[in-house]
């Protein structure tokens, strides 16, 4: 999924609302996204499920970190179905190419990262 169909994407629903900022306009930019485009999918997709489960859209942070997907919703909601949601989302992530999609895996050198052979860095396999 590319820049362009997430943030048509983001449009289409509304956008999402900042839990740190409410009074900010709803986030439409996929640049709040702190990952790249090969995740795009596993995001729309985690967020279709998460409205279809009543989620109020508020989401505080979403970030690469140690190669996983990390998607932070208000803490305070009491909703177990939602947080196993978000968590298989980022399970899922460990094995999908940040960069283009593809099937991938954690690769390490000097930084944690998920992809596929073809976005390896050299000397990682």
């Amino acid at each position: 999924m590319t820049y362009d169909e997430m943030k048509e994407f983001l449009e289409s629903i509304g956008g999402l609302e900042n839990g740190y900022f409410i009074d900010r306009p709803p986030i439409t930019d996929p640049h709040f996204f702190d990952v790249k485009e090969g995740w795009y999918q596993l995001i729309k997709d985690l967020i279709v499920d998460l409205n279809e489960m009543g989620w109020n859209k508020q989401v505080m942070q979403v970030k690469e970190k140690f190669g996983g997907l990390r998607f932070y919703v208000d803490s305070h909601i009491e909703n177990d179905d939602l947080h196993n949601r978000v968590f298989k989302a980022e399970k899922d992530s460990y094995k999908i190419c940040e960069v283009c999609g593809e099937p991938g895996r954690i690769r390490n050198n000097g930084w944690y990262m998920t992809l596929c052979y073809s976005h390896r860095r050299e000397g990682d396999d």
